[in-house]
């Protein structure tokens, strides 16, 4: 195949165009850079132009990494170890050429007083590049790939392998949620995940609460009080129906350890939260009344409930008589804030911001807290000296 012909330039012609141009010669340099353009190649597609602030140049710099995360339904992210960031297309007002060795005005002085011309090539013209953006991680899969393969003792693990359930390691969760490191541990946490034989878990339910009620037993078997729990006691009499990676991801839980390193105090927010569940999740609903008696026998001796361990986990009802309690759960709805906004609404027509708050501060971002984004989605209004908020376009 016969060669690509390529046209240079003359110094004759470069004369020529700055003639036209109305530039004086004696205000240029005496070297020229001609430009000429690279064939088509892959580099067409494949080549993007990314903008990074100081930070993550700096993280570069210090011979950390920034990965790319996602689908191919997905829009990419970026993640540090510790910080996600959307990655989004913007427009170049002005096109920009990409010339690799080219020289700068330093560098295009000589004593020669010919002009001298330097070919050039350019590799791509760049009409627009992709810049990152602080954002939240985007953690909805989580729930999703874990309660597949859940964790309801040891007896049961047979049936697990022979199902052929995917079990996932801290690395296979890093190549399908779009959150850096750090964060994806965080919700890890949060959800109640359990590292089991190098693979995250979540507990069945009846397991977690079974496994609960014997600890909870234990103390009061043995009249320990709240903040005199003896973990090595528990691990020691469960340890031969329990497993201790699951004590002691209980105990890790639902104690905190005391500044003596020998007993432990029982953490009522966490208890009566996960017991409150325990009555609400069967039903669905509940009459309020026999909701908070029962809540109330349900928890050890010495703890006092509070609608404020709920949060996130049910909702009020005031509008029926007699009122009820719902279990309406957080990691339910919608991860898109438009549509959480209209399942928030059609579950309750007006909120109050601590209400609403345990089930919108995740979508918060640094710019966007939670009155910013009620005032985006929502409208206010007062109600008996109360402000509340309501469907933006409702009634």
């Amino acid at each position: 195949m016969a060669a690509k012909y390529k046209y240079c330039r003359t110094s004759d012609e470069v004369l020529n165009v700055l003639t036209n141009a109305k530039v004086s010669e004696k205000d240029l340099t005496p070297v020229t850079q001609v430009l000429s353009f690279a064939e088509q190649s892959d580099l067409d597609e494949n080549l993007l132009l990314l903008e990074l602030d100081s930070n993550l140049l700096d993280i570069l710099s210090q011979g950390e990494s920034l990965v790319l995360r996602g689908n191919k339904n997905d829009s990419a992210v970026m993640c540090t170890k510790s910080r996600t960031y959307e990655v989004k297309t913007a427009e170049i007002s002005n096109s920009l050429a990409l010339v690799p060795n080219i020289l700068w005005n330093s560098d295009t002085k000589c004593s020669s007083d010919e002009r001298v011309l330097e070919e050039k090539e350019v590799l791509k013209v760049f009409y627009e590049y992709l810049e990152v953006r602080p954002c939240g991680p985007r953690l909805q899969k989580l729930r999703s790939l874990l309660e597949k393969g859940q964790y309801s003792g040891p007896e049961y693990e047979e049936e697990v392998k022979e199902s052929g359930v995917k079990l996932y390691t801290l690395h296979d969760l890093l190549h399908e949620i779009q959150a850096s490191e750090d964060e994806l541990l965080v919700a890890l946490k949060e959800n109640f995940a359990c590292c089991i034989e190098g693979c995250w878990r979540f507990l069945e339910f009846n397991y977690h609460f079974r496994v609960l009620s014997l600890i909870l037993g234990l103390v009061d078997e043995n009249s320990w009080a709240l903040n005199g729990v003896l973990r090595c006691e528990v691990l020691d009499t469960l340890g031969d129906v329990v497993p201790s990676v699951i004590l002691n991801h209980l105990l890790d839980w639902y104690t905190d350890e005391n500044p003596d390193k020998q007993t432990s105090t029982l953490r009522e927010d966490r208890v009566c939260r996960f017991l409150g569940e325990v009555l609400l999740r069967p039903a669905g609903k509940f009459n309020l009344q026999d909701f908070l008696s029962a809540w109330q026998q349900s928890v050890p001796e010495g703890m006092v409930t509070n609608m404020k361990y709920l949060e996130g986990i049910a909702i009020k009802d005031v509008t029926c008589q007699p009122q009820i309690m719902r279990f309406f759960p957080e990691w339910d709805l919608p991860e898109d804030v438009g549509e959480r906004f209209k399942v928030l609404f059609q579950a309750r027509e007006k909120w109050t911001v601590e209400d609403i708050r345990p089930y919108v501060e995740r979508l918060t971002t640094g710019k966007m807290n939670v009155n910013a984004l009620l005032t985006k989605h929502a409208r206010a209004s007062t109600l008996n000296g109360v402000k509340c908020y309501s469907a933006r376009h409702g009634k």
